[in-house]
């Protein structure tokens, strides 16, 4: 293991606040840099209710930096409406450089929800790609790499396994597109945990960071120790964030059917979880130096 220090952990700005405007903004990100957080994560789900220079002023006020994500809307699905997604892709992918993200991942590839009751085609899959390799080279100029999130097969029916997802990068053939995965869905999808990370290798680029019944990480069976000697073993050196949805919309509560769970105290999720992600890490990282 060549880590000289432990990996940064960001958090979701989901955890504090479901709309990243301006209100939204100051609050997620005053409490993620209390917590201890390193950076924030800000979804673009609508791009146009970013404050560029507002949240410039907010990053800058509480020492954060930031990543951005998202999930196509409804109306620019991929593959059905190439057109409208490159569209999009392109505009966030712009406010994501103008606030200094040196990231855009998440569900690039489709609307969350949105499920043709089939596997994807290769002609689907072709779509995927060459809309994602036009956004990857506007990406590029912008400075941007983009992630592909591998999200479990109720969700999406694109990109559950990574597997699929080396399949997909392959179409792309672009190097500024990494693979991202999510211990949640991780947890339905993938046989092991530390397989895929070992698989994936330099290809793995950024990983969210879920309890398998997306409560408090480390009060449910999601082997952390195991993920985590993994990406050391790795020399994963991407954006690490912990996902929550304590505070979304009606729309993402459908969508990830995050009604059912225990609605913790989101300053309480927030210590627990980074604590119990912090020794983790320092357990592995100690002994890997002793």
């Amino acid at each position: 293991m060549n880590a000289t220090a432990l990996l940064p952990v960001g958090a979701h700005t989901f955890i504090w606040t479901p709309r990243w405007d301006r209100r939204g903004a100051r609050r997620a990100a005053t409490q993620t840099a209390a917590a201890g957080f390193d950076f924030v994560e800000i979804p673009l789900l609508d791009p146009t209710i970013v404050d560029i220079a507002d949240t410039i002023r907010v990053l800058d006020d509480t020492g954060l930096s930031c990543t951005c994500s998202l999930g196509l809307p409804a109306n620019a699905h991929l593959p059905q409406a190439p057109d409208k997604a490159v569209a999009f892709l392109t505009g966030a992918i712009d406010v994501a450089a103008d606030l200094g993200s040196q990231w855009l991942t998440g569900a690039l590839y489709g609307s969350l929800g949105t499920n043709t009751g089939a596997p994807p085609t290769d002609h689907e899959l072709d779509t995927v790609a060459r809309v994602l390799h036009q956004a990857a080279s506007h990406a590029a100029d912008r400075g941007i790499k983009l992630g592909i999130e591998i999200i479990n097969r109720y969700e999406t029916y694109l990109v559950n396994t990574a597997n699929q997802a080396i399949d997909l990068l392959d179409r792309i053939d672009a190097s500024n597109v990494y693979a991202h995965l999510d211990t949640y869905h991780m947890n339905i999808e993938e046989s092991s945990f530390s397989e895929p990370i070992h698989r994936l290798g330099p290809r793995l680029g950024y990983v969210h960071l879920a309890e398998s019944h997306r409560g408090i990480i480390g009060q449910g069976h999601t082997p952390f120790h195991d993920i985590f000697a993994a990406l050391y073993a790795t020399n994963f050196s991407g954006p690490l964030v912990i996902e929550a949805f304590l505070n979304t919309d009606a729309t993402i509560q459908a969508i990830t059917a995050t009604w059912t769970h225990d609605r913790t105290n989101p300053q309480q999720f927030a210590g627990a979880s980074l604590a119990h992600i912090t020794r983790t890490q320092q357990s592995i990282w100690g002994s890997a130096e002793s």
